[in-house]
């Protein structure tokens, strides 16, 4: 307040003194003498004014407009105009702004000024993020992707990672939850690796990153930059092995305070339905038809007996004899949901004078919408001709759409760019995020195969009214204790209401670099950046169990984590301009980094009352645990890039690492990559085309990187401790194994960049190969040498593919704007070593099969044949071989258990996708714009384990309208056998695993639509405010495919297991529907 004080003042007596000193002089001199003197002093200072642009005579707000060689500088107003003070009539204006391309303009005595700017979005020389700087588009020789800023606010994720879907060529995103906070799964040219971690690097403001990617706010985003090939890749070694994803956060820009705010609000659905459940009774009526099957087909009963035999099972199916006697004196044997012991009748059908005690939909209670809320401030500008700033915050509350859900986020980061002197310079950037999270944990899956037959709460049958907890006067939760329930015994759905899931985060990054200009053509770069990510995770279980206190059952869990790490590089670049022709770029680096994470936590049982939550307010003995890991990387790097007239184009790039993950014979890696590229139209035998082909570029690159993220002590011999028999003892858990080392990825890359037309039309194609060699894989040992495997580097596999991006402007007018862009990528994927002939992994209930020559992908299972008409029965085809494995006939069985070994199981398809990507439209009239993307993915196979368990009977699981299709007499034909019930489940009667329920999963998705409407400029402006825009936003709001059919979200699976197949899986909450509206307010 005294500094603004002081300054308030000091401009008082200034203006009071010039006003002093004029009056003075106006009474010395003569008029004209005065009139004179000011002239002198005008022809030593000019001034120029102008207004800003684009191509569509919109104007431009915070434009920075300087004069050349000085420090003088000013930004455009709201009305896109300026006004600047310059040294001299003659000088010359600098016009810079992001997204446009930047113009040198002589002023030649001229005082007013009307400047157009382009948007250079797709210009050849834009400047794109590069490992350890940046590069013109046109010099690059490597293969890269950008998603730009106005790309991720459409979409607005959460998660980074989710975000990114559909908007690169090459880049696999899987967004398979839809839990709040979730990462998606992100795959560059696929699977590089056999066992080890195969997600990509990120890279935030030239570090790379330790904390969660769910920490970063999209509005903190200038751009995204995806390094797919290993000449863009190489110099982050053998960290690069999988890509690299560059993250570039804003900063301070130069010129006047702009602040922006945006707030959204948001509901979610299932972006697919989930099967309809039958009703409590109607499954009653399957479950008789079961038992009464049961009885007939394996049991030689006859009709009569058989319908007895299922009236007097029906209840016992559901609930064990617990007998309670009402207020009226009856006695019930079962605590069912229904008001008499027997509901169904000798017919199979409910007796019309049974009645339901409770009728609930369990499924809307747990799954319901809720609102979504983002808010967000920035403010960024310049401190004086030296410094420019730029500041944020946001909040994010997401409550999710299952009961136990809940995620909040709140993140606050500051950058302040200085320029202390024409040497010097420094940049300096801190991000803190602070979020908590609830789970419900695996009890959103259940809710869809919970019985419609059991309630969530607990039913007082002799009061006929929902249990009161005396502890604490809300309904009791019914969790199978003590009312008789058959299935579930001791478990909920809604058990996680009993449970209190939360995880605390708290994450810092710093990053400040210091650059010195040694020469003009010479820089030294210093990056330091701490990372800090502080994890706490708490859960809580209460000792209530169906109103009584059980406290073994009541637990407390605390455990918390410090993760640190610190990097620092030093990069030494040489940029020169030989003669008129040549251009010499050199890069010399060095990069230390060192990871370390703590943890502790305890476990304690004996909680004698809900209100107790603390581990010191349990009785029994504690369980502690806590460690230490450590993760150091020594790098050298450099880089050579050299072109000749803006035509031909050669780079080289090789670093060095030394990890802490290896033996010291093993520890250091070399990787290399080399790359060059041509632009033919700059050929003069191209001149002929110039009047429609803008550009055409060839380039190709070849290189090696590595992968390390094999956990941290792969080569040591490692124990751990443990009790037998109250006896403490130290096993062996890892054999020691010094000859581990790298898996390494070849790459190869080709590809062509053109524009046509005036850029109306430009794209890239590009083939890509992908060897990954020396693999970590698993060799079986002769048990008596203790252990049953070592890890060793004895595998290789081959991605192979291309991928294509293409962008066409439709129309472009000063009232109406129409994009296309399209992207699509391929590949295949080969293994090419194995340490055996045959490697099988059972994936959920999925079998995958490893074989050289096969891909890893690969899914087998036995082959369906039909439902037999005459008894209902499942069919399957057994198989004959020759000698050489070749199929020489087959026949159907109603056996299972004949096909449901090894050599039955045949091929049923890949799980990787045939090609995949995104169609993106973007429209503008007037102030109206709408961005709508369809992401789609073809070919791939799925095994849809929802369905199969939706077509089947299964009496401790719900029922489905599927079984409406069932075979029922002979003479049927149906694809939904025969039913039976668990108590006569066998094999030969009905299996499930088989390729009756492996579909292609072509799917296609409405990812995203966005309508916008922009408040003219001319009434916001009255009000004080640059900008108003309004929005209404949608995601998934439409899916397309096989699997929505059936109920099953086509993204809903595992896509990095150890067989890197997608077979359907235990997501409990899958993709979201979401409705949002929202508003952008710039100041």
């Amino acid at each position: 307040m005294n500094r603004k004080q002081l300054k308030f003042k000091d401009k008082v007596f200034l203006n009071v003194t010039a006003l002093s000193c004029m009056t003075l002089l106006s009474l010395a001199y003569p008029a004209n003498s005065y009139a004179a003197h000011i002239t002198e002093i005008q022809q030593t200072k000019s001034s120029v004014s102008g207004t800003i642009t684009d191509n569509q005579g919109e104007p431009l707000i915070g434009v920075s407009v300087k004069e050349k060689g000085t420090s003088t500088g000013t930004t455009t107003d709201l009305d896109g105009k300026f006004v600047l003070a310059v040294s001299n009539p003659n000088a010359a204006l600098s016009i810079t702004y992001v997204g446009y391309v930047s113009q040198d303009i002589a002023l030649n005595g001229r005082k007013t000024l009307t400047i157009e700017l382009t948007d250079n979005s797709e210009e050849l020389d834009e400047v794109i993020v590069t490992a350890y700087g940046s590069q013109k588009k046109s010099s690059f020789t490597g293969s890269a992707s950008i998603v730009s800023d106005k790309k991720l606010e459409a979409l607005q994720p959460v998660n980074i990672t989710q975000g990114l879907q559909g908007l690169s060529a090459g880049v696999q995103v899987i967004n398979n939850s839809g839990r709040p906070g979730d990462d998606g799964t992100v795959v560059i040219r696929g699977l590089g690796s056999m066992t080890a971690n195969s997600s990509p690097l990120y890279v935030i403001d030239g570090v790379p990153s330790d904390i969660p990617l769910n920490s970063i706010s999209y509005s903190d985003i200038e751009s995204i930059t995806v390094l797919k090939d290993a000449a863009s890749t190489s110099l982050y070694g053998s960290r690069a092995g999988n890509g690299v994803i560059l993250i570039t956060t804003k900063k301070g820009k130069s010129g006047k305070t702009t602040i922006n705010l945006r707030a959204s609000w948001a509901t979610s659905d299932f972006a697919v339905k989930f099967p309809k459940k039958v009703s409590a009774a109607k499954q009653y009526e399957l479950t008789f038809e079961g038992l009464y099957n049961d009885a007939t087909d394996f049991m030689s009963m006859n009709d009569q007996e058989a319908r007895q035999y299922a009236y007097d099972n029906v209840t016992k199916v559901f609930w064990n004899t617990s007998p309670v006697t009402l207020n009226d004196g009856t006695v019930r044997q079962y605590r069912s949901g229904w008001n008499m012991d027997n509901p169904v009748g000798l017919d199979g059908k409910i007796k019309p004078d049974a009645k339901r005690l409770w009728e609930e939909d369990l499924f809307d209670q747990a799954f319901s919408n809720k609102l979504k809320q983002d808010y967000g401030v920035d403010i960024s500008g310049s401190l004086g001709d030296k410094n420019s700033y730029f500041m944020s915050i946001s909040m994010l509350d997401d409550k999710g759409i299952f009961i136990a859900d809940h995620f909040k986020r709140f993140t606050g980061r500051a950058a302040l760019t200085s320029k202390l002197s024409k040497w010097f310079s420094m940049d300096n950037s801190i991000l803190f995020a602070s979020s908590t999270n609830y789970n419900g944990g695996f009890a959103a899956r259940v809710f869809r195969v919970y019985p419609s037959e059991y309630s969530a709460y607990l039913w007082d049958h002799k009061n006929n009214q929902y249990a009161v907890s005396e502890y604490t006067g809300g309904k009791v939760l019914d969790e199978g204790w003590n009312n008789g329930r058959a299935w579930w015994p001791k478990w909920s759905p809604y058990g996680a209401l009993n449970e209190r899931v939360k995880n605390w985060n708290d994450n810092v990054q710093t990053v400040s670099a210091l650059t010195f200009t040694i020469l003009p053509e010479l820089t030294l770069k210093t990056t330091y950046s701490f990372q800090l990510q502080n994890v706490y995770n708490n859960n809580w279980r209460s000792p209530e169990r169906e109103g009584t206190l059980i406290p073994a059952e009541g637990s407390v869990t605390r455990a918390a984590y410090r993760n640190t790490s610190h990097t620092i590089n030093n990069v030494l670049v040489y940029d020169k301009v030989l003669g008129n022709d040549h251009h010499l770029n050199v890069m010399l680096g060095q990069e230390a980094y060192k990871y370390t994470t703590n943890g502790f936590g305890a476990y304690r049982k004996g909680l004698n009352l809900p209100i107790f939550t603390e581990i010191s307010t349990a009785e029994e003995d504690p369980t502690a645990w806590s460690g230490t890991d450590n993760y150091a990387l020594a790098s050298f790097f450099s880089r050579i890039n050299y072109d000749f007239k803006n035509r031909y184009y050669i780079s080289g790039s090789i670093r060095t690492d030394g990890s802490s993950r290896f033996a010291s014979d093993n520890r250091w890696g070399t990787f290399y990559s080399v790359g060059a590229s041509w632009r033919i139209t700059e050929e003069s035998f191209m001149k002929s085309t110039k009047s429609w082909l803008d550009n055409l570029k060839i380039k190709a690159s070849y290189g090696e990187v590595g992968n390390d993220n094999v956990g941290y002590y792969p080569y040591l011999g490692l124990f751990e401790t443990s009790s037998y028999g109250g006896k403490f003892g130290v096993v062996q858990s890892q054999l020691s194994n010094k000859n581990i080392k790298w898996e390494t990825n070849v790459q190869a890359n080709l590809g062509l960049d053109f524009s046509i037309f005036n850029n109306k039309v430009n794209g890239t194609f590009e083939v890509f190969s992908r060897k990954s060699k020396d693999l970590l894989l698993s060799r079986p040992l002769a048990p008596s040498l203790g252990m049953s495997s070592i890890m060793e580097n004895i595998g290789d596999i081959k991605n192979t593919g291309w991928e294509i991006e293409l962008n066409y402007n439709a129309i472009k007018t000063k009232d109406f704007d129409w994009n296309i862009g399209l992207n699509a990528t391929h590949y295949k994927n080969e293994i090419t070593r194995l340490p055996s002939k045959e490697e099988t992994f059972n994936v959920g209930v999925g079998v995958f099969k490893w074989k050289e020559g096969a891909s890893r992908y690969d899914l087998y299972a036995p082959v369906w044949a039909d439902v037999n008409p005459e008894n209902g029965r499942n069919r399957w085809y057994k198989y004959t071989f020759d000698e050489t494995g070749k199929i020489t006939g087959k026949e159907k069985t109603e056996n299972y258990s004949e096909v449901n070994v090894a050599e039955q199981r045949i091929k049923a398809g890949s799980t990787l996708p045939d090609v995949y990507g995104s169609i993106t439209n973007n429209f503008r009239y007037k102030d109206f714009d709408l961005s709508v993307m369809l992401y789609y993915s073809l070919g791939g196979v799925v095994y849809d384990y929802n369905y199969a368990e939706s077509t089947v009977l299964r009496e401790n699981f719900a029922a489905y309208d599927y079984l409406d299709n069932r075979w029922q007499k002979p003479g049927d034909v149906t694809d939904v056998a025969k039913i039976y019930t668990y108590r006569c489940f066998d094999a030969s009667s009905y299996a499930r695993y088989s390729d009756k329920f492996i579909f292609k999963n072509n799917f296609a998705r409405l990812r995203n639509i966005v309508l916008g409407y922009s408040i003219p400029r001319d009434l916001v402006k009255k009000l004080g405010i640059g900008s108003l825009r309004f929005y209404v936003k949608g995601d998934n709001l439409l899916t397309f495919g096989k699997l929505k059919n059936h109920g099953t979200d086509p993204e809903n699976f595992n896509a990095t297991n150890v067989a890197g197949g997608v077979i359907d899986g235990e997501s409990g909450v899958p993709a979201l529907k979401t409705y949002s509206f929202g508003l952008n307010i710039q100041f």
